[in-house]
């Protein structure tokens, strides 16, 4: 799905930030740190292995390595990679969920907008 991610990465949340608020973006987003808030994005969310969001999202697309506790909600897809861990619901178009991935809420898939 990495090819789905249109033009370039707009923000870039390291290893060693932590924030503590809401996150609102205009594009996309990777989150390698961690996030103590609700994150909002009309793009993509990429959240590395070692990532920790504690809070809803609000996306496009998301790609997930890290850890959430909280909602997502995606217009379009949504994967689940090997390690990533989420405490949550989650409402989107298309999941994918890799081997290896800890996952405790419910799914709501619908095409609509």
């Amino acid at each position: 799905m990495a090819e789905k991610i249109e033009g370039k990465l707009d923000t870039l949340i390291g290893k060693t930030a932590k924030v503590l608020g809401n996150v609102i973006t205009q594009g996309s987003v990777r989150v390698d740190g961690m996030i103590e808030g609700n994150l909002e994005t009309p793009q993509t969310l990429i959240t590395g292995q070692g990532s920790f969001i504690k809070g809803d999202v609000k996306c496009r697309d998301a790609i997930l390595g890290g850890r959430i506790e909280g909602n997502i909600s995606a217009l379009g897809m949504v994967e689940m990679q090997s390690g990533a861990s989420l405490l949550g619901d989650i409402t989107c178009k298309g999941l994918v969920i890799q081997s290896k991935v800890f996952f405790e809420g419910h799914c709501k898939m619908s095409q609509e907008k």
